[in-house]
């Protein structure tokens, strides 16, 4: 359900920025009825360019593409690697659109007031056609918090003569041409700010009350976050501030000349400022740096050096007020001072939660999206919040952190990104029993022995299921059967139909399967039949063919991608050589297609011994069975991998399925001349024994070993 008419069970949220839009897509994709409330007569938020937002035309994502896009979204690839307002506006809306989220809002709609009845809120609101009201269960509040301008409290001494204005209100540097300025703040948009204005106004000063960190937006190559982001998986806050300021020592040489004060406390203890330009103006002296303001006295303005400059205008960029002015008092008397568990959800009251009240590291958008995926999870009963006295202290233990690290800064909103997604995904993460459910999953070869397993243990986990197979198999009399689609995957066009049928009865496709195979006898001393090519066509180019189609679903779900190989890939057995063969390319393509698409989608190849199935039939009747070289292994065991694969925090390369198997693949691919040996001398024995007597298949090999 993606709107409703307002009343019991509604939720509505409040806002149509990038929270709003990820709350609103949540609560869609849960399944429940949403209102959204948005007073501009579109979505995008602070990144429309108008008077009631923070934009200005030349604004730039400080945080790069993949540290910034929502998770099953990717952004352009061809998009530069920090996107502009423009870019950023249309991805929202893209986003938006696809997920069908603009359906559930009201625009060029005020929410006056929100107050609370018995069962949940009634809404005060004025739309295009007046006010009115409406009543809802839950209230999410996204409306963001950069829209009432802050300025210094108390006000600096004495009087200012000349203009001013709030970083609020700028838009073009244009507007403040021939005029000299002095920008106030340290913060991002105070460097841009300043940097646009050289050239244009005929003085830039920077005032700076302390000393601040200004990163390169590019380190060692890379984007300068996603430096940090590697770093955050593997090490604490404290031991990341080392190697991130060792790093920048030796790879950021700043230009010599003037410079910014020095920061007092380290790199990752405030949010994040970047600017590959504006210490190259300080020390160029395009761009004046200052010390905090002392005084204001007519058109100068004194400075806690003992300097004093004349300026036309200030610019404040000093930051804005957490503001809920639908909320009375009594319910919030200051968002920036809640008191949130999860920054999320208030104490013991599970009508309201906020999404977007906090300040992070990096980008707000991931954070976003975890806090509206867990008001969804909790909405729907998925997922149940601790008991007030465990949610007061979970809150004030992480609020007592903040203040360690960040000071008394608005410790309530802080937020270090990496960190607080890592908390989130483990709090959301389903009980084993139910890790697989609601995801969409395909399988090929579904109607096989791994199939026909692997979709039961599928479906009971609660996932949803359906197979691609040569034909439909006949029902089962007790009906458990999963949808099959009846699909030749050596054919682009039958795959083509299949995957598109699949992905519509599923509604999108999160996991592909590929366990389609075709086994049998081909001796790699002989030219190439038909069942050599049927083996490459079915085992590997029908994979390929598959995935290729499958990708674009598993890209925007962020989904993986699982192929089922064989121990043969590894540990090659003669007279199957068409098997081992198309297996071990099989293998090598997963290899192939992680590195291109493995930032959003997981690729694992698994590696079973042998199960008896009808595969090996055709094998058994040439008489060169494999009974007496591998090890059956239970279909249910090979199931059990393939489960903890696709339900591990983070897709695994290559999985073996038994503890032997893994043995063999190490043999296999770090002692290669060992595993021939050991091959070798199993093939001898059975030759001696008479095993392949009468199988003309074998013929050339057992001569040789008798010669």
């Amino acid at each position: 359900m993606s709107s409703a008419e307002p009343g019991r069970g509604v939720t509505a949220v409040i806002g149509g920025g990038a929270a709003g839009i990820a709350a609103a897509k949540a609560l869609i994709e849960a399944g429940l009825p949403v209102l959204g409330i948005e007073r501009a007569p579109c979505l995008g938020g602070l990144w429309r360019l108008d008077a009631g937002t923070a934009s200005y035309r030349g604004l730039r994502l400080n945080t790069s593409k993949p540290r910034t896009e929502f998770s099953d979204f990717p952004m352009p690839a061809e998009w530069p690697d920090y996107p502009t307002r423009a870019q950023m506006l249309e991805y929202l809306r893209s986003y938006a659109e696809h997920f069908g989220v603009g359906e559930s809002f009201r625009f060029a709609t005020t929410l006056e007031s929100a107050r609370r009845t018995g069962d949940g809120w009634e809404l005060a609101l004025t739309g295009p056609d007046g006010p009115y009201t409406e009543t809802v269960e839950h209230l999410v509040v996204a409306n963001g918090h950069n829209h009432e301008p802050r300025h210094p409290e108390p006000p600096y001494p004495g009087t200012f003569g000349g203009t001013e204005s709030h970083a609020h209100d700028y838009v073009t540097p244009a507007e403040l041409a021939g005029r000299r300025v002095l920008v106030v703040g340290t913060g991002n948009s105070a460097m841009d700010i300043a940097a646009e204005l050289v050239g244009h106004a005929s003085t830039v000063l920077l005032s700076a009350r302390r000393g601040v960190w200004v990163l390169p937006k590019r380190l060692l190559g890379r984007p300068s976050d996603q430096l940090n982001g590697a770093l955050a998986a593997l090490l604490p806050w404290r031991v990341r501030q080392v190697v991130s300021q060792a790093v920048l020592r030796i790879a950021d040489r700043k230009p010599a000349g003037p410079r910014l004060a020095a920061p007092r406390r380290g790199v990752l203890q405030d949010h994040p400022t970047l600017s590959d330009s504006v210490p190259g103006l300080i020390a160029r002296g395009e761009i004046l740096a200052r010390q905090g303001i002392t005084r204001l006295d007519g058109s100068r303005v004194h400075f806690a050096d003992g300097r004093a400059d004349e300026v036309d205008h200030i610019v404040w960029c000093t930051g804005y007020r957490a503001v809920t002015p639908f909320l009375d008092a009594d319910t919030v008397p200051d968002p920036a001072s809640l008191l949130l568990y999860r920054h999320v959800f208030p104490i013991g009251d599970d009508s309201i939660s906020y999404v977007g009240l906090m300040q992070s590291t990096g980008s707000a958008l991931p954070v976003v999206e975890a806090q509206s995926r867990l008001v969804a999870a909790v909405r729907t009963g998925a997922h149940r919040l601790p008991d007030p006295e465990s949610a007061r202290r979970i809150a004030s233990a992480e609020l007592d952190a903040a203040r360690e690290r960040w000071g008394q800064r608005r410790p309530h909103m802080r937020i270090d990104v990496d960190q607080y997604l890592r908390v989130v995904n483990r709090e959301l993460r389903p009980s084993p029993a139910r890790a697989l459910a609601g995801r969409r999953i395909l399988v090929t070869g579904a109607a096989g022995t791994f199939g026909r397993a692997m979709s039961a243990r599928f479906t009971a986990q609660g996932a949803r299921v359906v197979g691609l197979d040569i034909a439909r198999p006949t029902a089962r009399p007790d009906g458990s059967d999963i949808p099959i689609i009846a699909c030749d995957i050596t054919s682009q066009e039958s795959v083509d139909a299949a995957v598109a049928e699949a992905a519509a009865l599923l509604g999108g496709i999160d996991l592909l399967i590929n366990n389609a195979g075709r086994g049998g006898p081909a001796p790699a001393e002989l030219a190439p039949g038909d069942e050599v090519e049927a083996q490459l066509r079915l085992n590997l180019l029908g994979a390929w063919r598959v995935t290729a189609t499958v990708l674009p679903h598993l890209v925007r779900a962020r989904g993986r991608v699982v192929f089922i190989a064989s121990r043969m890939a590894v540990l090659p057995l003669p007279l199957a050589a068409a098997y081992g063969v198309s297996k071990r390319a099989l293998a090598a393509y997963a290899d192939a297609l992680r590195l291109e698409v493995g930032t959003h989608v997981g690729v694992t190849t698994v590696y079973p011994s042998m199960v008896r199935s009808p595969i090996h039939d055709s094998t058994r009747q040439a008489g060169l069975s494999l009974d007496a070289v591998s090890r059956p292994e239970p279909v249910e065991g090979v199931v059990d991998a393939i489960v903890r694969a696709v339900t591990a925090r983070r897709a695994p390369r290559d999985v073996a399925t038994t503890r032997r198997g893994r043995v063999e693949m190490m043999v296999g691919r770090h002692t290669p001349a060992l595993a021939d040996r050991l091959v070798r001398r199993t093939v001898a024995a059975r030759v001696a024994a008479g095993d392949f007597a009468g199988a003309p298949l074998a013929a050339g090999m057992v001569r040789r070993h008798r010669g």
